[in-house]
């Protein structure tokens, strides 16, 4: 792989470092008149490159003038836009060679050409095609036509910037060609719902998922009528019993506690090479006993997330979705020397004893991991759109 990415690498360089004598023997006549063109204001006398321009030139616009009558011979309507960026081509190209000194362009007999009123004119006849083609798919009322006449109009509009009411009718496509969807939920699950908990869940950010042709919705528009349906569907909410699960262990620690001299075996203090007694430190094992409580609770809610067709009412996708929201709070109480418990058991016996939260709370608190799991998996699931 890496040789031939330098192959391709070196085969571009060597096409850029072409003479124009070998551009124009590939066909290449743009570039060879471009590459002649700046030899020529650089050393006006050199005939070489004067033969290579004349040449490039006019096979150049041979070739150009023939494609030209080749579109015309179709018949078709379609042709201009073509045949407008052709005519462009070439009066870009006659520029760069008019821009010589005029003893270069009587060398190769130039005649200046104006090409301004076969510009216009196909440029009129190319927007003229895409503007009818277009409000033809926009009488369809289908919303793919639809789509198809926003980009026949783009292209009018580039043909021609304000031509006729081209900017209403491209805003009129888009309307036209967008498909809604309506995020909803639904409770399946027999078990009422804390208040709050759909105002989170309809706070899912959908919009920066939006396209230029699919809107996403979270509460329904009066008077729109809507594609695909997301119905976050709730089968079972889940809140376990209140537990308290009580614990006691013992904490050591070995601790300093003063020194004493080391005897000799005769029963004298020994003493260093400075005449010092030598002392070393005396430990101890110190103990804490500690009594754990610990508290613990969980919600879950389990369902499924349904992507609806509703022209057929056929169910196209669906995924599982579970969320879970646990509480857990430790306190405990100490007996003995503090100083042989570990961080831990120094944190929790700073806690003190709460109540349990409501079920409706944690309910609620669900709400928000629904919420961005929802999200995920309506990115994900995007492409089902259309």
């Amino acid at each position: 792989m890496k040789q031939l990415i330098a192959l391709l690498f070196i085969i571009t360089l060597l096409s850029g470092c072409a003479s124009s004598g070998k551009l124009l023997q590939q066909g290449n006549y743009d570039k060879a008149i471009s590459k002649s063109a700046k030899k020529l204001n650089k050393k006006p006398n050199n005939t070489e490159e004067i033969a290579v321009l004349n040449k490039a030139f006019k096979l150049a616009n041979k070739r150009d003038n023939k494609h030209i009558d080749e579109l015309k011979m179709t018949g078709q309507p379609d042709i201009w836009e073509n045949i407008f960026h052709i005519y462009d081509r070439m009066d870009v190209r006659q520029e760069i060679v008019r821009r010589l000194p005029s003893s270069i362009l009587s060398k190769i007999n130039y005649h200046y050409i104006d090409y301004s009123k076969r510009k216009v004119t196909a440029k009129r006849k190319g927007a003229e095609y895409y503007y009818a083609h277009a409000k033809r798919l926009l009488s369809t009322n289908n919303r793919f036509d639809a789509r198809d006449a926003y980009h026949e109009l783009s292209r009018t509009k580039a043909l021609i910037p304000n031509y006729k009411d081209v900017n209403y009718l491209i805003k009129e496509a888009q309307v036209k060609g967008t498909s809604h969807v309506l995020f909803s939920m639904q409770n399946e699950s027999g078990t009422p719902l804390p208040t709050g908990f759909e105002e989170e869940l309809f706070k899912i950010s959908l919009k920066d998922i939006n396209t230029r042709f699919i809107n996403y919705d979270t509460r329904a528009t009066h008077n729109r009528s809507y594609d695909y349906e997301i119905i976050v569907r709730l089968q079972n909410i889940f809140v376990s019993p209140e537990k308290i699960l009580e614990k006691e262990y013992i904490e050591s620690r070995e601790v300093e506690d003063g020194w004493e001299y080391i005897l000799d075996q005769n029963g004298n203090v020994m003493r260093d090479t400075l005449g010092n007694d030598i002392k070393i430190a005396k430990t101890k094992i110190i103990n804490c006993t500690v009594r754990e409580t610990l508290m613990q609770k969980h919600t879950a809610l389990t369902g499924r997330m349904d992507f609806i067709a509703t022209n057929t009412n056929q169910i196209i996708k669906t995924d599982p979705i579970t969320t879970e929201w646990f509480f857990e709070h430790s306190y405990a109480q100490a007996f003995g020397d503090l100083n042989a418990l570990s961080n831990r058991s120094l944190d929790i016996i700073n806690n003190q004893p709460i109540p349990f939260p409501p079920s409706s709370m944690m309910i609620l608190n669900t709400a928000s991991i629904l919420k961005d799991i929802s999200r995920n998996i309506v990115y994900r699931n995007k492409k089902l759109f259309k």
